[in-house]
């Protein structure tokens, strides 16, 4: 690890992201996915390694990934995991092709307005069910 690691200590928020914005790729956490860090690592454009959990918690980035449809960086195992961080690592080519995918397609993510409306449409049902049920 001493080779190849460098653990740094607690950083302010403008150190945060400008380790993220000098970062080749972010790897994911395997069985505690990221949910802020990995939206923090979408915005500074950082392609995301990520093998995703059973439960949710280990699933964020998956999801995330899903939405932007960037599901190359997707392992199925801890092996492909290493195999597909080694690769981004050590091709700028592929990295950059990632992150260009990743930058045209934001939109998906930050301005995906679904979870709004179908939480919007609940309420609204919940509203109306009860108003009826307390009519009665």
């Amino acid at each position: 690890m001493e080779d190849y690691c460098v653990i740094v200590p607690r950083q302010t928020a403008i150190g945060y992201f400008n380790l993220m914005l000098a970062s080749d790729i972010f790897l994911d956490t395997m069985s505690y996915s990221g949910g802020f860090t990995t939206l923090d690592a979408i915005a500074c454009d950082l392609p995301i390694v990520t093998c995703p959990g059973e439960l949710m918690r280990g699933r964020q980035s998956y999801a995330f990934l899903k939405i932007l449809d960037v599901t190359e960086t997707i392992a199925k195992n801890e092996a492909d995991y290493i195999e597909i961080a080694a690769r981004l690592g050590l091709n700028p080519q592929l990295r950059d092709s990632i992150i260009q995918k990743m930058k045209q397609r934001h939109s998906y993510l930050y301005n995906d307005q679904t979870c709004i409306t179908v939480l919007e449409e609940f309420y609204q049902r919940v509203v109306e069910e009860y108003s009826v049920k307390n009519q009665n």
